[in-house]
């Protein structure tokens, strides 16, 4: 542990032990990854998961100690990173755990969001802060900040009684974690420095522990609050060491709950520097497409992730409410659903847990559209193929597609020309459900 970490530590009042991770727990660990697995398959085929890639539409929401301040989550703490937005030193940024005391109600816009067209919900159990949102065994967060509160139940429970799917995001990282990551680490000029030289055994001995105490948290998660619908990963890792046992993880997540949904960041790095991640994508359903437009479907299963406000806080809550308008809102999502993909907008929450005002406008304004023409993307399937159209298109029906829907984007100019197999009966309208004229030419 560096003599900064020790200072912080107390700083915010850690015990040592709390991080003293017990020998049965070690034991455990060490079984789980020299248990030879055979091949875990993905997507997830039982029956109890095929929900997601109908789904659609995702709630996104990361909350901690970085929401008084408004600042982007971890990220933040990086001196001069240049996503990490205003710069928030790390004894400011723990700091805020005395403040994070949030009367926190989320039902009120878990229902909103559903009654707009969401099907799930994905929270930031813990992000590489290490600040944990529930009463973890080890670790920091709310066992010693909030003692008897319980975030991550609360949210649970909310998501259950507004008809929400369940989704929690977990870091395997932990920048608090001692001797995980030097100081240097967080300031972009000296992070990338050769880290001092560490014996392979005492490392692989040191990693297997850090493992332990990941794989305690996430069984807490995954067994305290009944069934548990998708798990968030964001990137697994331990300085010098590469194989990050993905079968054996995930084959033991699936023991614990066989019909969750998994993404395929459990060692596969992706950050804004490397959106690519580092390491082959392993999961139910991939997330390549962070705060960019999905342009291929990269997998059977796959989900698009960005962030709705764009006033500043980052993945953060964004103080000033600034919410891109329903048309960005769209072009997204028709993008993600005329692949075949999931969307995933993120909204962070203040500090008491609360969406700011302006949220409910924006919900307003997307409910108003699903009314008339959600159908067109809820639940729809993806567009039969590249050159079907000139704009984006998805579908319902059989083999032998019963329904095209053409999407007209704000930036579309011009005819819109859709191939099909046979003549349309009639081509409508959906927001007004009039009839639209239409020519059928040459078969097509």
């Amino acid at each position: 542990m560096t003599h900064f970490l020790s200072i912080l530590l107390a700083a915010i009042m850690l015990p040592a032990g709390d991080y003293d991770i017990s020998k049965a727990d070690i034991d455990r660990a060490y079984s789980v990854i020299n248990t030879p697995v055979k091949e875990v398959q993905f997507p997830n085929p039982r029956k109890g998961a095929q929900w997601f890639p109908e789904a659609s539409l995702g709630l996104f929401m990361h909350w901690g100690i970085h929401s008084p301040l408004g600042a982007q989550p971890s990220w933040s703490m990086i001196k001069g990173y240049r996503w990490g937005g205003i710069y928030r030193p790390r004894e400011e940024y723990y700091g805020q755990a005395e403040n994070f005391d949030p009367d926190y109600q989320p039902l009120k816009y878990l229902k909103a969001a559903k009654e707009a067209g969401f099907r799930y919900a994905v929270l930031t159990a813990r992000h590489h802060d290490g600040f944990a949102l529930w009463p973890s065994k080890y670790g920091y967060g709310v066992k010693q900040s909030l003692p008897g509160r319980d975030l991550v139940g609360e949210y649970v429970a909310a998501c259950r009684e507004a008809g929400l799917k369940v989704g929690l995001y977990f870091s395997p990282r932990d920048w608090l974690y001692p001797g995980a990551y030097p100081d240097g680490w967080f300031d972009e000029a000296t992070r990338h420095d050769p880290r001092p030289y560490v014996d392979p055994q005492v490392n692989q001995e040191n990693y297997v522990k850090f493992l332990a105490y990941v794989m305690v948290q996430l069984e807490e998660l995954l067994t305290r609050y009944g069934k548990i619908d998708v798990l968030w990963f964001d990137g697994m890792g331990w300085d010098g060491i590469e194989d990050q046992h993905n079968m054996q993880i995930y084959s033991w997540i699936r023991s614990l709950q066989p019909d969750i949904v998994i993404n395929d960041r459990w060692a596969n790095v992706v950050d804004p520097d490397n959106p690519d991640g580092t390491s082959a994508r392993m999961g139910d359903f991939t997330t390549p497409f962070e705060c960019m437009k999905p342009t291929y479907r990269p997998s059977e299963w796959f989900e698009h992730c960005h962030i709705w406000t764009c006033g500043g806080g980052g993945w953060g809550y964004d103080r000033t409410g600034t919410f891109r308008p329903l048309s960005w809102f769209l072009e997204e999502f028709v993008a993600s659903r005329a692949l075949g993909g999931n969307f995933l907008p993120n909204v962070g929450p203040d500090g008491n847990g609360d969406m700011h005002p302006n949220f409910y406008p924006a919900l307003d304004s997307l409910s108003t559209w699903m009314k008339h023409s959600g159908e067109s993307l809820l639940g729809a399937g993806p567009s039969p193929g590249e050159g079907y159209s000139n704009v984006p298109l998805t579908t319902r029906g059989n083999k032998r597609v019963s329904v095209i829907y053409a999407h007209l984007l704000p930036s579309f100019q011009g005819q819109v020309s859709v191939l099909t197999c046979r003549k349309p009966k009639k081509v409508i309208l959906l927001r007004t459900g009039e009839d639209i004229p239409f020519f059928y030419c040459g078969g097509s």
